[in-house]
């Protein structure tokens, strides 16, 4: 039952509070101007136990509460008492009411007037880790009523690990000493902060009654210094790849810029692939494609400079543009990535939610120093990759006969060594067939040498017209070549050579405009022997092919088994 109109305009008058409390210490009832005096409107001062009242302004709850043994049996009724804060009567029931003084109320609603009115969070927190005072800043930047925060621990406030990182500091504050950090922290609703933080301990009776959080938010400050640092430190680094060096820059910045997406495109033409990519909601895979009209992108390399908007939906340059139509991002801000003075691509961030503030000039310079940085990694990845291909044609070159193209004697032990491998984990036998040009040193001493260059390229793509699937074809030196059967036993080699043979004796030359020659080969033919080295497997080719040659050339030996 509320009061009657005519007592609270008194007691507004006369800046009074009366609290009505049981004999365990819980606030039954209050009148007066309870909001301008604890903080509290009458409805949440309602079923609290008056210790939780340690307000720093008026030291009433757990001073009080202890003068008055709360909840514990009193020999005789106490009598009337005052505090520098209130004064008490005890009721006949063994309840209690408690009139708070005038003069110490204004004192603190002036001082909660005052810090409402800073830029800076404030909090008072209690022994215990409770709030017991929060001002403006601090309600709105939480998105809580005072009532709704007032008692709660600080841990409700921040995550699990937050809490952890904080804890030490609350005790040393509790302890006496001033506590200043700069931390970055999670709150228990997601988001993450950067803050800086000073602890400023509060006596009583010259013991510490609780501590003041003077708290800024500096997230746009720590979130540039560590965009910064990994500017300045990830490029250098060579303990990590350009993935996570530049995974790490587009994570800091869509923190520093507030944004959700953030991109490195490649650009080839009218393609627009995606490079690399960071995301605070859906996963955007490394390899999609978008025709680079379809991009804001597009707009941007039309600029030839960082590019931005933050309510596409508003700006005449983007609301039309396809990317908005079916993306819907209304935020944006790309500049080019060049390599030896050539777009090689673009680095882009970008929000489907507008964001509160345009895009500053001192963003706008970080954004070109980030694109620096990707510029270096991408040009070392670049001159890496090339330093690799390099290497890689290089070894090629190595493995290859320069004439015809066909691998060497090189590549041709690096095969070998693989169909031994094949065969200790129990494939087939494979056969090795040695073919030779015959007669053809007179080829080159009728027709030149420059003939005889051409018979053999003309040989080593008529020999790879006629092998199956998985066969190689080697030149291993002069007029000589080799062919690979892998999983094919003597007999079946054996038609596969006999089928080479004949393609080549059907075949010509030409050696001029009118004038083309014949050429035929001869062969020997061993299938592989279980523990067989390739040196031996090659001499008894050899040895048949002799035997070949001997026996009229234009044919195939088989060879005999190994010594």
């Amino acid at each position: 039952m509320s009061p009657p109109a005519w007592t609270e305009e008194v007691l507004a008058f006369a800046r009074a509070v009366y609290l009505h409390v049981s004999a365990d210490g819980r606030i039954l009832d209050a009148i007066g101007n309870t909001r301008a005096r604890l903080g509290l409107s009458r409805e949440a001062l309602i079923g609290r136990r008056l210790a939780t009242l340690d307000d720093p302004g008026i030291r009433l709850g757990a001073s009080l509460a202890e003068r008055l043994a709360l909840g514990e049996p009193r020999p005789q009724q106490p009598r009337t008492f005052e505090t520098d804060a209130c004064r008490v009567y005890p009721l006949s029931d063994g309840r209690f009411a408690i009139r708070l003084r005038a003069d110490r109320p204004a004192d603190g609603d002036v001082t909660r007037r005052l810090l409402d009115r800073l830029p800076m969070m404030v909090a008072y927190v209690d022994p215990e880790g409770r709030f017991r005072l929060n001002n403006q800043a601090y309600l709105d930047f939480v998105g809580l009523e005072r009532d709704a925060l007032y008692g709660r621990p600080v841990a409700s406030v921040l995550d699990e690990a937050s809490y952890a990182k904080v804890a030490p500091r609350f005790r040393r504050a509790l302890a006496g000493e001033e506590v200043t950090y700069e931390d970055r922290l999670t709150l228990a609703d997601g988001r993450t902060r950067f803050f800086k933080v000073h602890y400023i301990p509060d006596y009583l009776d010259g013991e510490v009654a609780g501590f003041y959080a003077i708290i800024q938010d500096i997230s746009e400050y720590g979130a540039m210094i560590q965009l910064l640092r990994d500017v300045h430190t990830g490029v250098n680094r060579t303990d990590v790849g350009p993935r996570e060096i530049i995974g790490r820059l587009l994570e800091d910045a869509l923190t520093y810029l507030s944004l959700d997406i953030g991109l490195v495109s490649r650009i080839e033409g009218e393609r627009y692939t995606v490079w690399w990519a960071a995301s605070r909601d859906a996963e955007i895979a490394p390899g999609t494609t978008f025709a680079l009209g379809d991009t804001y992108c597009r707009l941007m390399l039309d600029e030839a400079d960082v590019f931005h908007t933050v309510r596409a939906g508003e700006d005449p340059r983007v609301n039309g543009h396809p990317c908005y139509r079916q993306f819907g991002l209304e935020s944006y801000i790309g500049i080019p990535l060049r390599l030896e003075g050539r777009v090689w691509g673009t680095l882009n961030f970008s929000s489907p939610r507008p964001r509160p503030r345009a895009f500053s000039e001192i963003e706008e310079e970080l954004l070109r120093l980030i694109a620096s940085a990707v510029e270096r990694v991408i040009a070392h990845e670049v001159e890496i990759e090339r330093m690799r291909d390099e290497r890689d044609r290089m070894a090629d070159r190595a493995m290859t006969d320069p004439l015809t193209g066909l691998p060497n004697r090189a590549g041709l032990d690096r095969h070998f060594q693989r169909l031994l491998g094949a065969r200790a984990e129990g494939a087939p036998p494979f056969s090795l067939a040695v073919l030779d040009v015959d007669h053809f040193k007179a080829i080159n001493d009728t027709h030149g040498h420059d003939v005889g260059d051409r018979v053999l390229v003309w040989l080593g793509e008529r020999l790879a017209q006629c092998l199956r699937d998985g066969d190689l074809v080697a030149r291993t030196g002069g007029e000589e070549f080799v062919i690979v059967m892998p999983e094919a036993r003597a007999q079946q080699a054996r038609e596969v050579v006999e089928r080479v043979r004949a393609h080549v004796r059907q075949g010509r030359v030409p050696v001029a405009d009118d004038q083309a020659i014949a050429v035929t080969v001869s062969a020997g033919l061993g299938e592989h022997r279980p523990g067989e080295a390739f040196g031996e497997l090659f001499r008894r080719a050899d040895t048949a092919l002799y035997a070949a040659k001997r026996a009229g050339r234009d044919r195939t030996h088989l060879a005999g088994p190994a010594a």
